[in-house]
């Protein structure tokens, strides 16, 4: 039961973050901010106008809001990242894999910083 909870949660935070990072050029990857985007703000707005009477309680509320924000914060890492190294190869610069390395730690620190901000009591 923990194995597949666990790797539920490592797939909603690799599959939005790995697809931003194949996409070829900016014209996909705007594409895909477009596709990604229209997903979160459906999300969102599903969130707000759902009565709190309707809404789930408990554990597994809590686990899929978790990992509605996994998936969101992924998704928004992924395209930022994208397009920083599409801006740097569209400037001649060669991007090497220490660039690769940084922006992946920054990433693991922002999604350490957002599930931080998700679990300040209110």
């Amino acid at each position: 039961m923990f194995d597949s909870l666990l790797l539920f949660f490592i797939l909603a935070t690799i599959i939005p973050f790995f697809l931003a990072q194949i996409m070829p050029n900016s014209k996909w990857l705007i594409g895909y901010a477009i596709c990604f985007g229209s997903f979160v703000v459906s999300e969102y707005y599903n969130h707000l106008t759902t009565p709190i009477e309707q809404r789930a309680n408990g554990f597994v509320y809590a686990l899929a809001m978790l990992a509605n924000y996994l998936i969101n914060t992924s998704g928004t890492l992924g395209i930022i990242d994208r397009a920083i190294v599409l801006y740097f190869k569209s400037r001649g610069y060669k991007i090497n894999i220490w660039l690769i390395v940084n922006i992946i730690f920054l990433d693991f620190m922002l999604v350490y910083i957002a599930v931080l901000i998700v679990n300040i009591p209110k």
